[in-house]
């Protein structure tokens, strides 16, 4: 039986890619197959404590001020000072799985000792976000900075691992388009808590409440939903923005302080907002799968979304797909769901059907079905 190692620069079962990144050692776990787990800082779980071993506090204060940092250097200096430790710490194993910004030392050490490489990739191509968003930055009259060490660094674990895991067919795109070999990745969607977040008894039938969830930003394409939401001036309806603000797009979003039906609800537990909303709306610019698509669909909210979001909803069944940038199609779709409340009631019960097998127990088992796979062991 294979034996992995799993690296993660984050609070190991805390929010986002933390969160992630439990599902899949509890799955690996398990199975029986986890060597040990190296992280940030973990949140008490299953996972035996002589398994894991932490940085500890002072990197976990360097990310919580990193939060801070408009250039994102603590962040990228973050990655760069964890992947020196955990590749000070890799042992004998079959298998290295790290995740993207945190594994280019790692993965090199992890080869010199006859392990084979995983690397999680949870968003677009390098080269991809890099093109994107520097026009788009570009087209709002803002500078976009990025800093070129962190693509450099990122494509180095993209050709240092032996391996992929990406999350959704439109990450899957990015990658090939940029020359990354088709049998180099596993495309493994993310999971939701099916009971965590489900839908309501009912919903009230007014006002109708278009909801977002999720960093509010440029990438988030937020200013392209504020921009048809101005446009429509709906009666009897409500847009609520639950998320921090990202302090490169404060300048952009000023532009619509004070917009009609508009709350901004900050970073908030979602669950209650699902329940109490009655559309879902993710006009995305670049993603991987974002994790608030699977819970808005769990919760019973028909979608309205780019394909960039990486999300499971199909045009006309689960939701309406939207071009990316395009506020004229947001403001369409918004308004037929708006009015159409036969079509968004369908929507959402399609969507709650349509995740339910994306279980997080069937993510774990999908991570070892692939150590399987690359090593060559019969399931």
């Amino acid at each position: 039986m294979p034996q992995a190692i799993y690296s993660i620069g984050v609070r190991f079962a805390g929010g986002g890619i933390g969160n992630i990144a439990y599902r899949a050692v509890s799955g690996i776990y398990r199975h029986g197959m986890l060597r040990r787990l190296l992280c940030s800082s973990a949140v008490p779980t299953e996972i035996p404590s002589p398994l894991i071993r932490q940085m500890g506090l002072p990197h976990r204060l360097l990310r919580r001020l990193a939060i801070y940092d408009g250039r994102r250097w603590l962040e990228y200096l973050q990655g760069e000072w964890f992947d020196r430790w955990a590749a000070s710490h890799l042992e004998e194993a079959d298998i290295f799985h790290g995740w993207a910004n945190f594994s280019r030392r790692s993965i090199a050490r992890a080869k010199a000792m006859g392990m084979l490489s995983v690397v999680d990739w949870p968003i677009t191509h390098p080269v991809h976000q890099y093109r994107l968003l520097k026009e788009e930055f570009g087209r709002l009259g803002l500078r976009y900075r990025p800093i070129p060490k962190w693509r450099d660094r990122n494509l180095a674990e993209i050709e240092g691992a032996d391996h992929v895991v990406v999350p959704s067919e439109f990450v899957l795109k990015t990658f090939l388009s940029h020359g990354v070999p088709r049998d180099k990745i596993s495309v493994i969607p993310f999971g939701v808590d099916l009971h965590r977040f489900s839908p309501p008894e009912e919903r009230s039938e007014s006002p109708i409440r278009f909801l977002f969830v999720g960093q509010i930003g440029v990438r988030k394409g937020v200013h392209y939903l504020l921009e048809a939401w101005k446009r429509l001036a709906l009666p009897d309806a409500e847009l609520i923005l639950a998320g921090r603000v990202q302090n490169n797009s404060r300048g952009v979003l000023a532009r619509y302080e004070g917009l009609d039906g508009v709350r901004w609800v900050g970073h908030v537990d979602p669950v209650d907002l699902y329940r109490s909303s009655h559309v879902f709306v993710f006009p995305s610019l670049d993603e991987g799968s974002a994790l608030v698509t699977y819970e808005a669909m769990a919760s019973g909210l028909p979608l309205i979304v780019t394909e960039a979001s990486g999300s499971l909803a199909r045009d006309g069944v689960e939701g309406i797909l939207v071009p990316t940038r395009d506020a004229d199609a947001l403001a369409t779709a918004m308004e037929r769901l708006y009015r159409e409340r036969t079509a968004r009631e369908e929507m959402g019960r399609a969507a709650r059907r349509r995740v339910e097998p994306y279980t997080w127990e069937r993510y774990g088992d999908e991570i070892v079905a692939l150590y399987r796979r690359l090593t060559g062991e019969a399931e």
